[in-house]
């Protein structure tokens, strides 16, 4: 094999960011390296996002890109392409984007090796798109450049949300075995303090299919045991999974952020029954205060879709009034989109394009001034931050988080130094902050 170095461009989600670490640990065993530059790449891997239209829009243009530049150079590096996209349209995706050279899908780890030998020789490469299947790769790479340690534990889906590409993505749910969690969080804790961040597209179900081994709860019991593990986020909790026994786990563990990430996606009853989800507005507002009366500064987030076919003004004013009364502290809006292959691609009632767009803005219009009023509660408090980096906004010296912020998709924390100055403080490190204020929807504090 001629390859001895790649680049490797990531997109999507955090979960896509440990797949790409599962993959520069794979590599490495091979004996290749990791180049951020395209001139001394021997090969081109892009790590696709396939969930939605938009994402797989993405994934053409970053393709063609790479393609447009590659191309100026003296020797072009080919392109493999891996990941969600290409898991969900196959070998189709070569003949619609001849720019790409080889192609594998989500369970790409038998067919590196293979793919990285013809590419080397200059031929294409067509991998077989098998079932998805957790990896077999021991990860000894961890790209974060803070704290944050994401560590996926499971994989798939067993629900049948009509509106999801999910399933037929990944697969049916898999657990990962507890013990293989645990050494990689031992491995990667080993050194310094972290926060731990659990990612699966359904935490609420690991275990189910280990049965009688462990559950969610005994997992995080465990796993905040480790050494060095300062912090444990949970990221995805689907509503019904959300038990007593989970909520006084959370609530009562002092590692794990009180921080509850529950994509609820409407409020109607009849919105809902559409998509193939239980719940209500009654019965998610009996969920949230269940989880207040227990911890009554829990940060909670969720996830919204307008415009659901069959969504009517009725159902879309019955949302808007669920978000009222639930005081989100950070909420993610979707329009709906759809998706080719699942069921509402094709249902009836399909809500025309401007009023979705109208709905969605009503919606974050609402939602701004829960966030700013929640935000206003919490200047005064002292919270352990930690520091993600420096700030690039004066006066500020560094931006933070504490446990009301999962990395990336909520605010931050803007922080000044105070008299005793910033000595020993560094990126990664947990302090005491006291919140002084806020800039739009961001605190600012003072360590």
């Amino acid at each position: 094999m001629n390859i001895q170095t790649f680049l490797l461009i990531t997109l999507g989600c955090f979960r896509n960011e440990v797949e790409s670490d599962l993959l520069r640990s794979e590599l490495d065993a091979l004996g290749i390296s990791e180049t951020g530059a395209l001139e001394s790449a021997d090969v081109v891997i892009v790590n696709t996002c396939g969930f939605i239209s938009e994402a797989c829009d993405e994934g053409i243009d970053t393709i063609l890109e790479l393609h447009d530049l590659s191309c100026r150079l003296s020797r072009r590096p080919p392109m493999l392409v891996l990941g969600c996209m290409s898991q969900r349209y196959g070998a189709e995706l070569m003949r619609l984007v001849p720019e790409i050279d080889g192609i594998l899908g989500a369970n790409w780890v038998s067919g590196l090796a293979d793919a990285l030998g013809r590419l080397s020789n200059g031929e294409r490469y067509e991998g077989r798109i098998a079932s998805p299947r957790l990896p077999d790769v021991a990860r000894s790479v961890d790209s974060s450049e803070n704290a944050s340690l994401f560590v996926r534990v499971a994989d798939g889906c067993d629900r049948g949300c009509r509106f999801c590409s999910i399933p037929s993505i990944r697969g049916p749910y898999r657990s990962r075995e507890p013990e293989d969690i645990f050494e990689e969080i031992r491995a990667f804790c080993r050194e310094e303090e972290r926060e731990v961040i659990l990612l699966a597209q359904d935490l609420t179900s690991y275990g189910l299919d280990l049965p009688g081994r462990i559950d969610l709860t005994g997992l995080i019991r465990d796993i905040t045991r480790i050494d060095n593990v300062r912090w444990l986020r949970l990221l995805y909790l689907q509503p019904e999974g959300v038990t007593d026994e989970l909520i006084l786990e959370v609530t009562g563990n002092p590692v794990v952020c009180d921080y509850f990430d529950i994509p609820f996606q409407h409020a109607s009853a009849d919105v809902l029954r559409g998509m193939g989800r239980p719940g209500d507005a009654r019965s998610y507002l009996a969920l949230l205060e269940r989880v207040r009366e227990h911890s009554a500064e829990a940060a909670i987030r969720t996830t919204l879709m307008v415009g659901y076919p069959g969504e009517t003004e009725y159902d879309f004013e019955e949302l808007l009034g669920f978000v009222r009364s639930a005081r989100f502290d950070w909420l993610g809006g979707f329009v709906f989109s759809p998706e080719e292959g699942t069921a509402a691609a094709t249902l009836e009632g399909q809500v025309p394009s401007d009023i979705a767009v109208s709905r969605y803005n009503r919606l974050l219009e609402i939602q701004d001034e829960v966030e700013g009023s929640a935000l206003e509660r919490n200047i005064g408090r002292r919270l352990e931050v930690v520091i993600d980096g420096y700030s690039d906004i004066e006066p500020y010296r560094f931006v933070g988080r504490s446990y009301r912020e999962a990395p990336v998709v909520d605010g931050s924390i803007y922080l000044t130094v105070g008299e005793h100055g910033d000595s020993g403080l560094t990126q990664g490190t947990f302090e005491e902050a006291l919140i002084t204020g806020q800039e739009g929807l961001d605190l600012v504090g003072e360590l």
